[in-house]
């Protein structure tokens, strides 16, 4: 006859489970995309660079670059049949329409030369060239 009537008021069983699994689902949404790069730190584009072959004078001229390229961050190689090198040209700074890469007076390689422009920051390939009778 000394009843204590306790206050329930709490939220339905079928409503916390309904709560708990909206959780689950947006901390799986954040999950997802973090692990597929959609947010967190972004990757850098590689830049836009343009180059002009002349198989008549045996250069590469850079066409067009985005401004603040540096030398420093390509990464040249020459591979003919028989060999592969890097650029052993002292190029420093920036990159700038019409600078040159003079395959003859530059280049111990010979015959049928691949030049090959490669981005390094971003590993990304901008260019692959090849020159005939060097």
């Amino acid at each position: 006859m000394y009843r204590k009537f306790i206050d329930k008021n709490a939220v339905s069983a079928v409503i916390g489970v309904i709560i708990m699994v909206a959780i689950t689902v947006a901390m799986a949404a954040v999950a997802y995309a973090y692990f597929t790069g959609m947010i967190g730190e972004q990757s850098k584009a590689p830049p836009a660079i343009s180059f002009t072959p002349s198989p008549t004078e045996k250069t590469i001229t850079v066409a067009t670059a985005d401004i603040d390229t540096k030398w420093d961050d390509i990464n040249i190689s020459f591979t003919n049949d028989t060999s592969f090198a890097y650029l052993t040209l002292p190029k420093t700074g920036m990159i700038s329409a019409g600078d040159k890469i003079d395959l003859v007076n530059d280049q111990i390689l010979r015959g049928k030369v691949t030049v090959t422009f490669i981005h390094t920051p971003t590993n990304s390939l901008l260019g692959s060239y090849t020159i005939e009778n060097v």
